[in-house]
């Protein structure tokens, strides 16, 4: 009798530890499960949004000009106006209103009138433009921000650069 006792501890003690066993693999394998189905949504729309926010960068906006409208007698708000909306080709901001094509001929136009202006800010503007004009455009965002704060922005801050596929279907969806 003695020896059935055990015998049935044992049973008992070996059904609760592969029972124990099982609930600790269901556990994990749901648990993994459920991680697996979180992770995958959050991905997959973290990707839809940054795709979104890239089609809303170079989509078709208000205001477009192909030249700058400028003349030798431009003042320097005007002018300051013009590389503002040159710069949004370029720049990721949060809102863009107006653009002009930045192009060779409408950055030369530019440079000319700075270049022969007496305007305040005609060492910084020039800086800009000669910039350009060399093409680098690596501090666009930086420029945008500087014409933004003078014009007292208070929406579309630029916080980066298009690349260049960017950019070119940007132009090709607004000039």
């Amino acid at each position: 009798m003695n020896k059935f006792r055990w015998s049935m501890v044992g049973l008992i003690a070996a059904a609760a530890v592969i029972s124990v066993v099982m609930t600790i693999y269901q556990n994990a394998k749901s648990y993994e499960e459920r991680r697996e189905a979180r992770s995958t949504p959050v991905e997959i729309l973290n990707k839809d949004d940054e795709e979104a926010e890239m089609e809303e960068q170079t989509a078709a906006i208000g205001g477009v000009q192909e030249s700058t409208g400028l003349s030798p007698t431009s003042t320097q708000d005007e002018v300051i106006e013009v590389m503002h909306h040159m710069t949004h080709q370029k720049v990721i901001s949060e809102d863009k209103w107006g653009s002009v094509q930045m192009n060779p001929e409408n950055i030369n136009e530019v440079y000319e009138i700075v270049k022969d202006s007496e305007f305040s800010l005609k060492r910084h503007l020039l800086r800009i433009v000669t910039g350009w004009k060399e093409g680098n455009f690596d501090n666009v965002d930086q420029d945008h921000n500087f014409f933004w704060e003078y014009q007292g922005g208070t929406v579309g801050r630029a916080d980066g650069v298009l690349n260049s596929d960017e950019e070119a279907e940007f132009i090709e969806n607004n000039f």
